[in-house]
């Protein structure tokens, strides 16, 4: 297909919800940072917007790459994302944490770039696994043992966020090629004791898994009152977001701009959208996520074969998490966990990542099943996620 058709079936109106968001975004960052670097108000603005161009080339290229190219690149990409998973360990710790790879003109997290990465080997993986008949339990161990050793370097660096992140991409995944609410629901209880684990019974055994300051998030989540420097934080979003109103203070609001909560440009970027816009520019924003969740969701069941369904699959599933942990951690009704606001926040490698995984979203749905044109191969698809309009007549 040339590139004129191509760029004809491109989902424009889930195009221009990310633009938009783009744009509350870089503003929000704007006046949040005004004040951040004495003398030199547009720092973090420019940084930011040079990001954006960035993510959206990658977006573009992605968007336009035949994903079928995808299936001779899996060694290269899972080999990649391991490489430099385990190279990050290696480098000095910022805030607690080895998740930077300092480079001459960009600070590369290699967490961020395996979300997109680890979408894709996945989808092919289970894709290849469905055809040949592996399902139930055998489908769950082959997309586990792709999934952990990405999920074990990220937990050790320690970054609790992104490996959630990458477990909810495996899960969303395995849903759309059919797994069994039994299996989901045995999977969520595993899931639950391994938290009481981690979090009730080795700490007193003097074994504890996680760092100081993530103990701290999720005892400050279930204790706001206990004073701790996390709680702060969730109570300073919450005022920001309660003082916006209606319609919002308007641009350059004290609590946002004037440091009185942290990182009011990256994790709680959100709440410098309630207080500046106020209910009514956070009702938009979340209506935008909406909508690109509505148009990414719809490419799933008319994607022309699995692991194009399985990529916007993994798109869908890493997008909602995203939202919803970071609104969630906004209004307090989450714990705070790193993850960010995707198309928002600030941040080169999660702006790059999160546009990358937009442009493979979009490169599925340029080359979905349509009505009137039947692609080869669409029926090795799970029956019940193929729209009955895409069934031929006598089948």
């Amino acid at each position: 297909m040339t590139f004129a058709p191509l760029l004809r079936r491109v989902d424009w109106l889930l195009v221009a919800a990310v633009l938009l968001l783009l744009y509350i975004g870089e503003r929000a960052v704007q006046v949040a940072t005004v004040n951040d670097i004495a003398g030199d108000p547009g720092y973090f603005d420019r940084r930011h917007i040079v990001y954006i161009i960035a993510g959206l080339a990658l977006g573009a290229v992605a968007a336009f790459v035949d994903p079928r190219v995808y299936r001779r690149l899996f060694w290269p990409i899972y080999g990649s994302t391991i490489g430099l998973l385990v190279i990050v360990l290696g480098f000095s710790a910022a805030r607690g944490s080895q998740r930077w790879i300092q480079l001459p003109f960009f600070t590369l997290q290699p967490s961020e770039l395996g979300k997109a990465t680890m979408i894709v080997c996945l989808s092919l993986i289970v894709a290849d696994c469905v055809r040949r008949g592996i399902t139930g339990w055998r489908l769950v161990i082959r997309a586990s043992l792709l999934m952990l050793p990405p999920f074990a370097l990220v937990f050790i660096q320690p970054d609790l966020g992104t490996s959630i992140v990458y477990v909810a991409i495996t899960v969303t995944i395995l849903v759309v090629a059919g797994l069994s609410g039994r299996i989901l629901a045995i999977i969520g209880g595993v899931g639950v004791l391994i938290v009481v684990l981690v979090l009730g019974i080795l700490p007193t055994v003097g074994v504890p898994l996680l760092r100081p300051y993530q103990t701290e998030r999720i005892t400050a989540f279930l204790d706001p009152q206990g004073g701790s420097p996390a709680a702060y934080q969730a109570d300073q979003s919450k005022i920001a977001i309660g003082s916006g109103g209606l319609v919002g203070r308007g641009q350059g609001a004290s609590q946002t701009a004037g440091n009185f909560l942290p990182e009011h440009h990256t994790d709680f970027v959100f709440a410098v959208v309630g207080e500046n816009r106020g209910f009514v520019g956070s009702a938009v924003v979340l209506l935008l996520y909406l909508l690109v969740l509505w148009r990414i969701g719809r490419i799933i069941p008319r994607a022309r074969n699995l692991e194009e369904a399985f990529i916007a699959a993994g798109a869908f599933g890493l997008i909602i998490l995203q939202v919803a942990i970071n609104v969630g951690m906004n209004l307090g009704i989450a714990p705070t966990t790193g993850i960010p606001l995707p198309f928002m926040t600030y941040g080169g490698s999660n702006t790059v990542t999160n546009l990358t995984i937009v442009g493979l979203a979009v490169a599925v749905g340029i080359r979905q099943v349509r009505e009137e044109t039947l692609a080869p191969g669409w029926r090795e698809r799970p029956r019940r996620y193929v729209q009955k309009a895409l069934e031929p007549s006598g089948d």
